[in-house]
């Protein structure tokens, strides 16, 4: 083996193992059960999120879960509108459910960006739901409409703050709709 290919192969081995024990953190949460994922499938309105590189300065965004059957993964499509740069962004990924009825997600947006989500709350009839990252750097309030009632509101930010999570850090990006 060349030593070009060597250290490619340690690059890789040393990226892997980071991601792995970077991801780790003791997760105070836990996934919520009675989860059906066919319920969850679908267009959500991003409501709130905690700030992230990948959706900075997104307004108009929205999440689309599907299930691709013949694949057996879901696909996950995250769209925003980019205020600075005046266009649309797109971030596609691929994911599966862990374990059945349970709302914690195995996803993949890059090679390198791989989380665990967890849906740690809902409503019983998917109309809103709470998902957050083990790691605690990603979390979002999802709603089928463009806004949610106070009352929803208030449950969701409680059951953050209980697991741990800093409210006051969330954005609320307008869904007000940008004209052509």
């Amino acid at each position: 083996m060349n030593l070009k290919k060597l250290a490619l192969a340690a690059l890789a081995i040393g990226t892997t193992a980071y991601i792995v024990n970077h991801n780790k953190k003791n997760v105070k949460y836990k996934p919520a059960q009675n989860f059906d994922l066919g319920g969850f499938l679908g267009r959500w309105y991003e409501i709130a999120r905690l700030e992230n590189k990948v959706q900075k300065n997104q307004t108009n965004v929205t999440h689309r879960f599907s299930l691709n059957e013949e694949k057996g993964t879901l696909e996950i499509i995250v769209r925003g509108f980019d205020a600075k740069k005046k266009g649309w962004d797109k971030t596609e990924g691929i994911g599966k459910q862990e374990i059945e009825n349970v709302g914690k997600l195995s996803t993949t947006f890059l090679p390198i960006f791989a989380k665990q989500l967890y849906i740690i709350d809902f409503d019983k009839d998917y109309n809103n739901a709470l998902v957050a990252s083990e790691d605690y750097k990603f979390l979002w309030i999802l709603s089928r409409k463009k806004e949610i009632s106070e009352k929803v509101k208030a449950r969701f930010l409680d059951s953050a703050k209980k697991v741990g999570f800093d409210t006051n850090k969330l954005i609320w990006p307008s869904q007000v709709t940008i004209g052509k």
